[in-house]
């Protein structure tokens, strides 16, 4: 069974190269969280793409990279485009497409458009980006994003990747939460991991003694 994402990304180098633009995307939400480590599951794969410069960029580009990817992919799968949300409580506000086979073989799979600065100055850091097969986003960034999204899953996502994270990874997610004025809630959800971690373990010590004095 051949791999969905590849077939995606072979679509939009072949898009970005006929626009002669460079291509910038990562795999980002649940995927890129397996991806740095932390065991999870995940229904399906995000991807947050970019294609153009601070000189030339693609207006519609969501429009124009479904109708794209609609014609390469074929008959076979589905391609919804939808504007980014005009709700004030949808938080992220990206255009997103939707992609999924009607033989259900594969993942569905997202592509977010990068809304914002700090999302491309995230896309910008990586070597990866520009070429080659897709690898997950940087920590911090995937942690701004998380933060944006505010879900209970997304907060144990920010918890687990500050585990895994350098001192520098930390303090660039901290200034990241900053700009994005979620600084308050990166603190108390760190907060709450070390609380709940310290109750387990409280929890676990008093079954211990329990099973002993028995």
């Amino acid at each position: 069974m051949k791999n969905l994402l590849k077939i995606v990304t072979n679509c939009i180098d072949n898009f970005s190269e006929q626009k002669n633009m460079t291509r910038l995307a990562a795999i980002i939400g649940g995927e890129a969280v397996i991806l740095h480590g932390i065991p999870r599951t995940t229904l399906d794969v995000d991807v947050l793409f970019f294609c153009g410069d601070e000189k030339s960029n693609l207006t519609n580009l969501c429009k124009v990279l479904a109708s794209f990817l609609r014609q390469s992919l074929g008959k076979g799968f589905v391609v919804e485009d939808f504007e980014a949300s005009k709700d004030p409580f949808d938080p992220l506000k990206h255009d997103l497409i939707i992609i999924t086979d009607s033989e259900k073989q594969f993942k569905k799979l997202d592509i977010l458009v990068a809304n914002y600065k700090w999302e491309l100055d995230g896309l910008r850091s990586m070597d990866s980006s520009q070429t080659g097969p897709l690898q997950a986003y940087p920590k911090p960034y995937l942690v701004a994003m998380k933060l944006m999204a505010g879900g209970a899953q997304d907060q144990e996502d920010v918890r687990n990747l500050f585990l895994v994270m350098s001192d520098s990874e930390k303090e660039k997610a901290r200034n990241l939460a900053r700009l994005i004025k979620r600084d308050k809630n990166l603190s108390r959800i760190l907060t709450e991991g070390r609380r709940y971690r310290k109750d387990k373990q409280d929890n676990i010590l008093e079954t211990l003694k329990s099973s002993r004095d028995t």
